[in-house]
């Protein structure tokens, strides 16, 4: 629950938040947030203060300690999800969620499910003229990753495992989205899936205070082939467009997986 310190130093607008499993408040506050700034939320300190020339960023988190200067007369702080490929940097462009119970999916048919992925999370200085300039890229979750297909030309995915559900799991929106993936089995045999591999591109994420959502597709066309794509909507009305860290530097690249080594 999000709330405010009247006996903070001075200057500052200090937010604290923890999320509360089933919670029925607002949700953590996003932003966009004034500045000067201080946040505390799931052993994250952040804080931006006034500084020569402008402000001074400084965030600590889990032993990592990170400082910037802002030269900017003003500007205001926001977060926001990411896509999950930036941390640690260059290691992996895929995501491979592994799912708890395997999926049996009847001939010829559509089904969805849902599924949480693991989030990486951003804070950027906001100008209304000036745009949007990211900060600092952070996650709450810890990185694994593991081999898709075989060793000579396999790819090096970023892991995860999730329990297959039918609604909405509540979960922390500082750590896990939740996605909606519709399997289709366009052949004429009953088929069972236990993973899917998605690219970083073309990954869109959608938030709100108490959830970070995406869509999918998983299209399976024989005994070991399937694709996986992204649709571009969000799970809810009302909710807003993450930040694109990572497919924004690689626009033109498509989001499409083929997976040929079995799903």
């Amino acid at each position: 629950m999000a709330k405010k310190n009247s006996a903070a130093a001075e200057g500052t607008k200090p937010i604290y938040w923890k999320y509360q499993p089933g919670q029925d408040n607002e949700g953590f506050p996003w932003g966009p947030h004034k500045l000067p700034l201080e946040m505390n939320f799931e052993g994250v300190n952040l804080v931006v203060e006034k500084h020569e020339g402008g402000f001074m960023y400084r965030r600590e988190s889990r032993g990592e300690s990170i400082k910037k200067v802002i030269l900017a007369d003003k500007g205001s702080l926001l977060l926001s999800p990411v896509e999950p490929f930036y941390l640690p940097v260059g290691i992996s462009n895929h995501l491979l969620i592994a799912f708890e119970q395997p999926v049996t999916i009847e001939p010829r048919t559509t089904k969805n499910v849902l599924v949480t992925f693991p989030l990486e999370l951003v804070s950027a200085i906001d100008q209304r003229k000036a745009g949007k300039r990211i900060l600092d890229t952070f996650t709450l979750c810890r990185p694994k990753f593991t081999l898709y297909g075989s060793i000579r030309d396999g790819l090096v995915c970023k892991y995860w495992q999730s329990e297959v559900h039918n609604t909405i799991p509540s979960v922390n929106p500082l750590e896990y989205g939740v996605m909606k993936l519709a399997i289709q089995n366009t052949s004429a045999r009953w088929v069972e899936a236990r993973k899917a591999v998605f690219s970083a591109h073309g990954m869109k994420i959608y938030f709100s205070q108490s959830l970070v959502s995406l869509k999918a597709t998983m299209k399976i066309s024989s005994e070991s082939s399937a694709e996986t794509n992204f649709v571009d909507e969000p799970l809810q009305a009302g909710m807003n467009k993450a930040l694109e860290l990572f497919s924004a530097r690689l626009i033109s690249l498509p989001g499409k997986t083929v997976m040929e080594g079995g799903y």
